[in-house]
């Protein structure tokens, strides 16, 4: 816990906004990978000779605009992240500038210090909350995809086997 302090502390005020979009960004990419694993598994225990063909267009509907909801959302807290970083940015070259004027050469020098460190962080920590994320939303986006085959699969051996 100690690090995660001294981070925000090092990062600034906007680290606070950036650790609370990662809780709230990951947590939603847990849940979406984690019904995306379950509507497979579903799929793979249900033998596909039993489901109906409009059982099979609720299912793939239901996958298709959870995904797309979980998509909209999720991307803008992506891009959120390093806009949050570049605020941290601005707010630290304001704290290395504000050193710089009027004070002695050696608290200069540390203020000088600080807020470097302080925009390094701050757009250090907005980019790594969002790569990882944009990362799960691509792995996402091919589970679906994958999910969307395995149905057209089953449905096209629905229809062949209703027509005589």
């Amino acid at each position: 816990m100690k690090p995660l302090v001294e981070l925000v502390e090092r990062g600034g005020p906007v680290m606070m906004a950036i650790l609370g979009l990662s809780v709230i960004l990951y947590s939603r990419c847990f849940k979406l990978l984690l019904s995306l694993w379950r509507s497979s598994r579903e799929l793979d225990r249900e033998p596909a000779h039993v489901m109906q063909l409009p059982q099979l267009r609720n299912a793939r509907e239901d996958v298709q605009e959870s995904f797309r909801q979980q998509r909209i959302a999720l991307g803008a807290m992506i891009a959120a992240a390093p806009l949050l970083g570049l605020l941290g940015t601005v707010s630290g070259m304001v704290t290395t500038f504000e050193s710089l004027s009027g004070h002695s050469m050696e608290k200069t020098m540390e203020g000088l210090a600080r807020g470097i460190s302080e925009v390094l962080v701050a757009t250090e920590s907005g980019l790594m909350v969002a790569i990882p994320a944009l990362m799960v939303v691509h792995i996402a986006n091919g589970s679906v995809r994958r999910y969307m085959q395995k149905m057209n699969r089953i449905e096209r051996s629905a229809w062949s086997d209703v027509s005589p």
